[in-house]
């Protein structure tokens, strides 16, 4: 009997860690951002403006890391030209500023009046992030996610959840193009698992602390569902440049 109920529960666990799959808005059938990169039509200028943290555990740099995060999914898509507007920016500012002192021989000192400008401003706020939630709500086939395990230990399942609002700028008109929210969830039966189609960047500034965990890969469930969303709500007469 020992031996039938902890075969049971094995088979229950494994069951259960198949089917607590991340969700998105996005259905995994699309065409994923790996497919993406192999684009090679005309690209439209875009630039990542801050990211602003709303949500209550949403604090220090992780706006900021995310941001980072979703301007290096933007670039391996081969769809955009994406053009620094962050810290970088500030960096050539400097590089000018020490061109104009004499300091640098005028024939290689950087030229004012070159730099492309963005059509599109992406501009971000974090409105909910859940690193740890702990339960046992919801059920899977007819069975209650709440197992009791060798012991007497009741098994949680350690839950991830975040959601950000996305607003697409026309730079010269200050017209919101569109606006949009994505997400992304994961679970701790399912955080060693690859999910077909979703890409992985390194995380960002503000958020090592959750590298293996749940919401490392509910972060790149919802930056993937970013980058499909921007793709599919830019018009696409932005869409006009060669390189």
């Amino acid at each position: 009997m020992k031996k039938f109920i902890f075969i049971f529960i094995s088979a229950y666990l494994f069951i259960a860690g198949c089917a607590e799959v991340q969700t998105t808005s996005i259905s995994t059938t699309e065409k994923s951002v790996n497919e993406i990169v192999k684009y090679e039509g005309p690209k439209a200028r875009i630039a990542v403006a801050s990211f602003e943290c709303k949500a209550a555990k949403c604090y220090g740099r992780i706006g900021e890391g995310i941001r980072d995060m979703l301007i290096d999914a933007l670039v391996k898509t081969g769809r955009f030209i994406v053009l620094e507007r962050t810290e970088g920016l500030e960096a050539i500012k400097k590089e000018m500023s020490l061109a104009e002192s004499g300091y640098i021989q005028k024939e290689k000192a950087p030229q004012k009046g070159l730099m492309e400008g963005a059509d599109i401003l992406v501009v971000g706020s974090i409105i909910a992030f859940e690193p740890n939630a702990e339960g046992i709500g919801g059920t899977i086939g007819g069975f209650i996610r709440k197992v009791p395990l060798i012991g007497g230990v009741t098994g949680k399942i350690k839950e991830a959840y975040i959601a950000m609002n996305i607003r697409l700028i026309d730079v010269r008109t200050g017209r919101i193009i569109n606006s949009t929210i994505v997400e992304g969830k994961a679970s701790s039966f399912n955080v060693g698992a690859i999910i077909g189609g979703i890409l992985h960047i390194p995380l960002g500034v503000g958020l090592s602390k959750y590298k293996n965990t749940p919401m490392e890969k509910a972060i790149m469930v919802m930056l993937n569902d970013a980058v499909k969303k921007i793709i599919e709500l830019i018009p696409q007469e932005y869409y006009r440049y060669k390189n």
